[in-house]
């Protein structure tokens, strides 16, 4: 389909005479542009078609829709090319009486066409909610591709083609509301195996890519033959994580996740586990080694799964001959293919246990008010989800006394939960029900009690419960803590940086528990300082030394001079060595608010401080970390004070880590007389060091301009300079620059991509050696991808890029640019210093911008800094990069991508 063709239908599948399978089945709606989510609401349906949100009802009982209207558009209309596996999808029915969906890559700006007024919505990076009677739509933590799914407890999981199974760990509300602290991301992989974890496939490799390898060793079409490699065994098309809320299955399956790899043609299950408030995700015991479901016919496509009013699963099974993305496929195979093969054909499974009784089937429609309160404690997750989106849409006035008395009455706690939110959802809640929800013996009530206490934050009545709430900040739940450090935060209380303080005394060293702390500081940070530092003894927790550090830069960029004054004060009683890291975070903190430790240190106390992390940065003896801590605190000086120090760390002899640690710290420099030492040190540097030089040469304005010259004067190879750094060197906002840049760096100074891949052929057919490969993956590849527990996340993992060959390998490695994945486009941010910083958006909050660059390294970007963010249309994977490899060296690496094998 193209972006004009309307070729998109929904259908009603009926089972008429209960027997569990649909016989009946009529279009309801056609004329549709790519429908991917649909959810039933007030007798009709809301469409999710990009580019739009549709809301569809049949109002004349003829089984098709007559009214129709488009309520929500935008989605997608912003990006170049419209990726038909980036859709938005899997509209679904939260605890809050929203309907929550997966805003999937292709993002948006969104319209709410009955507010008119409302600015638009940027979705990049981002899910979204909205109310169905006010149609009014917010954005909610996100990221993930196709799949989304709330377990029993309320928390919400998605997934991406190589990443099966990821957790959102918070609310996209609490990390814009304290403009001091940067919440990290929320969005994580859970599974203990890995985001591209192994799976077991076992159908046959599918006949077209069988033909088109025989056809090219035959010559009756162009292209490059095989070289081997698994063909399948990791999961490269994930898609459709769900949570198991149904009570056919037996117990041990509740809030299991399943997820389908349509490439591998199988269903996987995972169960999940707690760390702390983390979920994480393993294989069952008797899945080690297989797949809960996995099948032998090529054209099985489970794409996603629901749980159903008969307690099973179903599995949508899309049943396609062809499930790669055109793009993917290269001209000559598109014509010999028909890529619409199967798209008159879809399947529905059900999984049930094999002595599965059929229950009746219940029309929860028809049922009292009275009959809805009740099964709001059903065992099965659909009938309570069902009956609280029914009683919302009745806005029944008389619910709500039934609905209080189910608070006491109910002897189910996902009862009594929701019917906390029935009450919310029709605007009837009130303390006494929040204070018996914080009372409740249930955990998951207690914890979502905490959170719909912040109904009433500032209203008349919260006395009623406030206390109560203040007290859980020792409740035994990590989970009712971990909600109350975030709800704590939005109350002005005098009792609750007291809380806060309880909380972290309890959870230090939980990461997320810290964020949600720190996020509730938008006041009170000093306060907290004060009273978690008088318990720091030397050396003794270095867990709370660390959190004092993360709560010293939020105190910092506040800017409170009192809250200042008490972290000098306990500076003075620390030795340099711990003080390092908190001066460090002073002074970056200050930095954010444009100024500086000599204006809060006008006594020099700090002075002594530099000099020993001078002399501790050139100690080969004292510890990397506390190295790095010195090296980190230099960078808050100048390249006239410390960059003698610290070009000498740039060094072969040094670690790689203290090498990067001085590359960050000189980056902070704004001194133009730090380029011409770094360009003179080029020939010495390794390429992994060469490519973070240059990023922080191409930082500033002064500092690319010494880059150029060098290259005209032929210190620096116009080659090794990437294409999507060239590219914005030559539209340059400097004149000198820009000129200079397309006169060094035009296409003529870059071999073509498709000259380069032919030169490399032929290393297809050379034996490689894995250990030999490792070697030029630590050299090449390490800062970018992970090999196992190698590496850093910036591109793919490598783990995920196996199952495609060594031919596709070899292709993407010397031709990043073929065909780019939207979450792997680099970036450019500008801010108003006139700093340009590379990278992959990550992150995206009301507040900031985060930017990855190589080596794991992180960048934070308030959006009032910003002054400009622009796409570049291409990989952030650099061009050339086999230009340090021969045909031997790349049949190595190859060999050890497609292996995995590490030296011991």
């Amino acid at each position: 389909e193209r972006r004009d063709e309307r070729l998109g239908q929904v259908r009603l599948l009926e089972d008429t005479n209960g027997d569990g399978r649909f016989d009946n089945s009529r279009v309801f709606a056609d004329d549709l542009a790519w429908p991917t989510a649909v959810i039933c609401y007030d007798g009709g349906i809301f469409v999710g078609a990009s580019p739009d949100i549709i809301w569809l009802k049949d109002t004349n009982g003829d089984g098709k829709a007559d009214e129709r209207r488009t309520v929500f558009t935008g989605f997608g209309t912003h990006s170049q090319r419209l990726n038909v596996q980036a859709l938005l999808n899997n509209f679904t029915w939260g605890l809050d009486n929203r309907i929550h969906g997966a805003t999937s890559r292709n993002g948006g700006m969104i319209e709410a066409l009955a507010h008119p007024s409302e600015p638009l919505l940027d979705l990049r990076s981002r899910d979204f909610s909205f109310d169905p009677r006010t149609l009014t739509i917010r954005a909610e933590a996100g990221g993930g591709q196709h799949g989304m799914s709330f377990d029993t407890r309320g928390r919400k999981f998605v997934s991406s083609n190589s990443n099966h199974i990821q957790a959102l760990m918070y609310e996209e509300r609490y990390a814009a509301r304290n403009p001091h602290y940067t919440m990290r991301r929320g969005l994580i992989d859970i599974p203990v195996d890995g985001p591209a974890a192994e799976v077991y496939r076992i159908s046959p490799d599918e006949p077209w890519r069988v033909i088109r390898t025989r056809w090219r060793v035959e010559g009756t079409v162009p292209g490059i033959i095989e070289g081997g490699g698994r063909p399948s065994g990791y999961f490269t098309g994930a898609s459709g994580a769900t949570i198991y809320r149904g009570n056919a299955l037996p117990a041990p399956f509740l809030d299991n996740v399943f997820v389908g790899d349509s490439g591998g043609n199988l269903v996987h299950r995972k169960i999940l586990r707690t760390d702390g408030v983390q979920p994480v995700a393993e294989r069952p015991e008797d899945e080690q080694e297989v797949e809960f479901i996995a099948s032998r016919d090529v054209w099985f496509r489970p794409v996603d799964f629901a749980n159903a009013p008969d307690g099973g699963i179903y599995i949508l099974d899309m049943y396609r001959e062809v499930i790669e993305h055109p793009w993917s496929l290269p001209e000559p195979m598109k014509q010999h293919l028909d890529l619409n093969s199967g798209n008159d054909r879809g399947r529905i499974y059900r999984a049930v246990p094999e002595d599965f009784q059929q229950p009746e089937p219940v029309r929860l429609g028809e049922g009292t008010t009275g009959e809805l309160v009740t099964i709001l404690g059903h065992d099965n997750g659909w009938h309570r989800t069902s009956a609280a989106r029914l009683l919302f849409e009745r806005q029944d006035p008389e619910a709500a006394a039934l609905l209080e008395d189910s608070l006491q009455a109910s002897g189910s706690g996902l009862g009594r939960m929701y019917a906390l939110y029935a009450l919310a959802g029709l605007d009837a809640i009130k303390p006494k029900h929040i204070l018996a929800g914080l009372d409740d013996p249930d955990e998951r009530v207690r914890q979502h009690a905490v959170r719909l206490s912040e109904t009433f934050q500032g209203a008349s009545g919260q006395d009623v419960f406030l206390e109560k709430l203040l007290s859980l900040s020792t409740d035994p739940s990590p989970f009712v803590r971990y909600q109350s450090a975030f709800t704590l935060g939005e109350f002005d209380d005098p009792g609750r940086i007291s809380a806060l303080a309880k909380i972290m005394t309890r959870d230090l060293g939980d990461p997320w528990i810290e964020a949600a702390v720190l996020s509730s500081l938008a006041d009170g940070a000093g306060d907290l300082f004060a009273i978690l530092s008088a318990g720091d003894t030397e050396g003794a927790h270095p867990e709370l030394h660390r959190f004092l550090v993360d709560l010293t830069g939020l105190i910092a960029a506040k800017n409170d001079a009192d809250e200042i004054e008490r972290v000098l004060h306990y500076l003075a009683t620390l030795s340099p060595e711990r003080a390092f890291a908190l001066v460090h975070a002073l002074g970056s903190g200050l930095a954010r608010v444009e100024r500086t430790l000599s204006d809060i240190d006008r006594e020099g106390t700090l002075a002594p401080l530099f000099t020993q992390a001078d002399e501790v940065a050139q100690d080969a003896l004292a510890s990397a970390e506390v190295r790095i801590d010195a090296i980190a605190l230099l960078g808050l000086t100048s390249f006239a004070e410390s960059g003698v120090t610290l070009l000498d760390r740039v060094d072969l002899q040094e670690s790689l880590e203290i090498q990067l640690a001085a590359l960050r710290a000189m980056d902070s420099f704004a001194d133009e007389a730090l380029a011409a030492p770094l360009l003179d040190r080029w020939d010495s540097f390794s390429p992994q060091i060469r490519n973070e030089v240059l990023t922080l040469l191409l930082r500033r304005s002064d500092r690319t301009l010494a880059l150029l010259q060098s290259i005209e004067d032929g210190v620096v190879q116009a080659a090794e300079i990437p294409s999507t750094q060239a590219a914005f060197l030559a539209a340059h906002s400097d004149t000198e620059i820009r000129a200079l840049a397309q006169r060094l760096l035009t296409e003529a100074n870059h071999e073509s991509r498709e000259d380069v891949l032919i030169e490399y052929l032929p290393s297809l057919e050379l034996a490689g050696s894995a250990a030999r490969g490792e070697a030029h993956y630590q050299m090449l590849c390490v800062a970018c991808h992970r090999s196992g527990e190698q590496g850093y996340p910036l591109g793919p993992d490598l783990t995920t890029l196996r199952s495609a060959g060594k031919e596709s390998l070899l292709v993407n490695l010397i031709d990043p640019n073929r065909e780019v994945a939207p979450n792997y486009v680099a970036y450019l941010v500008e801010t108003r210093d006139s700093q340009n910083h590379f990278g992959i958006i990550i992150n995206e909050t009301a507040q900031s911008v985060t930017l990855r660059h190589g080596f794991g390294m992180e960048t934070v970007i308030p959006r009032a800094e910003i002054a400009g963010m622009q796409s570049q249309g291409r990989s952030i994977m650099p061009e050339g990069l086999e230009a340090a490899l021969d045909l031997q060296d790349m049949a190595d690496l190859l060999e050890f991508i497609i292996t995995g094998e590490e030296q011991e």
